[in-house]
């Protein structure tokens, strides 16, 4: 398996997400492929993403323009795979000019989101050889999806150390949608009972969508601008972070039954979590031991910090390695 990509060609499409996408981009480098890499997304402004959001079609005539500038610098090339992750922006008119174009290429898409949550993407499903998604639910309801879960990169493996001492009790990274807010708050005000260092970083997009919030939203009414941060955090300074916390907390999206890929991340760093994602418990790798689910809508959190962290069997840990995704959505 480990000489399956050498001298493979692939053109991968991804939307970008803070950096994940060229980790994956230079896995398969290292596997041995040449890798030809676009944004899967045509725009990039904050205000153009929440549109697209609500419809994709909106930005129809930009989005055709943008895959036929790649296609003419890209169809003389010899692709053995064409790879998609969510495939929201291209249409169905793109997808059948891209595959006359490279008739003998495999045709892979990754679905990092929940079906219900891309418009229309069900019809783009015949375009493509094999489809893989995150959502253990969604692969019950579209017979055509493959069930893979996400991954943990090379710098999210940290050997299980059992005198390992630690600067934070809990910590969460990560973007305040949905009913996030008023969880973490919740989730805060157990800790300082409790007397638990927490490490918070939560972030909005702009200043424009916290002022949104506190308009709109009974939670943010009392909040001010410093009590959020509004830069991007790397990848680097997140697994920092979490090296030096005992417990990570994952609020996922409530429209959202996949496993969020802080989740899988903490599976390679041999850390406990905290989910709102009672699904977890259908995972191969759930140990109550080592994850401990709350209820979104009355958070109640029953956390013993001094138990050990419960190591898991050498399979999973290189079942959910990004090499194992990569050669997973690939078919290989």
């Amino acid at each position: 398996m480990s000489d399956a990509l050498k001298d493979k060609r692939i053109l991968f499409f991804s939307p970008a997400f803070f950096g994940y996408e060229q980790k994956i981009k230079d896995k398969m480098q290292q596997l041995g492929a040449t890798v030809d890499f676009y944004d899967e997304r045509s725009v990039s402004r904050s205000l153009e993403r929440a549109l697209l959001k609500i419809d994709p079609d909106i930005f129809k005539r930009r989005t055709e323009s943008y895959y036929l500038r790649i296609l003419e610098q890209s169809k003389q090339n010899h692709y053995d795979y064409v790879l998609f992750i969510k495939c929201d922006m291209p249409t169905e008119h793109i997808l059948k000019i891209y595959r006359k174009a490279f008739p003998d290429s495999c045709f892979c898409l990754y679905m990092w989101d929940s079906v219900k949550n891309i418009p229309h993407v069900e019809k783009k499903f015949r375009y493509f050889d094999l489809i893989s998604s995150f959502d253990r639910i969604d692969c019950k309801q579209y017979d055509v999806l493959h069930f893979r879960p996400l991954y943990y990169c090379d710098d999210y493996c940290v050997p299980l150390k059992a005198d390992a001492e630690f600067d934070y009790d809990l910590c969460f990274i990560g973007t305040l949608h949905s009913d996030r807010y008023r969880i973490l708050c919740a989730i805060q005000e157990y800790a300082n009972k409790m007397g638990l260092r927490m490490y918070t970083y939560p972030y909005l997009q702009s200043k424009f969508i916290f002022y949104f919030y506190r308009a709109f939203r009974k939670e943010f009414r009392k909040t001010n601008p410093s009590d959020f941060r509004f830069d991007k955090i790397s990848s680097k300074e997140i697994s920092d972070v979490v090296r030096r916390s005992k417990c990570v907390i994952d609020i996922q999206h409530p429209k959202q039954t996949g496993l969020t890929i802080r989740t899988i991340e903490m599976i390679g760093m041999n850390k406990k979590l905290i989910t709102t994602n009672a699904d977890i418990q259908n995972y191969d790798f759930y140990d109550p031991e080592n994850i401990t689910i709350i209820d979104r809508t009355q958070v109640i959190l029953a956390l013993d910090t001094q138990k050990s962290y419960q190591p898991l069997p050498d399979d999973i840990y290189r079942k959910y390695s990004l090499d194992a995704w990569i050669y997973e959505v690939l078919g290989l």
